[in-house]
């Protein structure tokens, strides 16, 4: 196992990669997770994958979706709003991950959205929806709230936004790795836990999840 953590690490840093090792639940062997802290990646928050059936929505839900305040789905040049966002929450090398959104954005615009709350002008939430219409599936991913606006609805708010683009989108399956502090949100509006991920990322790596 070293020697094949060792083979990634140097085929990204010959390309020039940012490095990150996606650990599951039921990933095998189990000592995978000590053997890439060996190798030197940094253990990330753990976090709880969530599924939504889309084809099945809860009441409350489908009530959420009908009485949701609207959020912006960001243009290129919106996406300075949502690296305010992630400025004001602590959020490290944000321009880094601006440009890389940007990048994706201008390549496949049906590949990416950037829903943004705003209050008085001020852009206050947001979070991204990444859409493969191949298989059906979206992952809502990026949600973040600056701290004077946490607890009042705002992270729902995008969380509701981004359900009604991935049904508009035809997506039939909707997943999320969500920390402790979104995956209670998350379940009330009928998220299902099916494994836990936890990333390992070299020391530097952009901040983008």
């Amino acid at each position: 196992m070293p020697n094949v953590i060792r083979r990634e690490l140097c085929l990204a840093h010959a390309q020039g990669a940012r490095f990150e090792w996606k650990l599951y639940g039921h990933d095998q062997p189990t000592c995978l997770g000590p053997a890439l802290q060996e190798a030197g990646l940094i253990a990330g928050d753990r976090e709880t994958v969530l599924a939504l059936d889309i084809h099945q929505l809860p009441e409350n839900v489908k009530d959420g979706l009908a009485a949701a305040l609207p959020t912006v789905r960001a243009s290129i040049t919106q996406l300075a709003d949502y690296a305010r966002i992630s400025r004001d929450s602590g959020r490290r090398n944000v321009e880094v991950e601006r440009a890389q959104l940007a990048e994706t954005m201008t390549a496949d615009t049906d590949r990416l959205q950037v829903h943004i709350v705003y209050v008085d002008g001020v852009p206050v939430s947001g979070g991204r929806l990444h859409l493969d219409h191949p298989s059906a599936a979206a992952e809502l991913a990026g949600g973040r709230t600056i701290p004077a606006q946490r607890q009042r609805g705002h992270f729902t708010r995008t969380v509701f936004s981004r359900i009604a683009a991935a049904i508009e989108a035809g997506a039939e399956t909707l997943w999320v790795d969500a920390l402790p502090t979104s995956a209670p949100i998350l379940t009330k509006l009928g998220f299902q836990p099916v494994t836990w991920t936890q990333p390992y990322v070299a020391e530097g790596a952009t901040d983008s999840r």
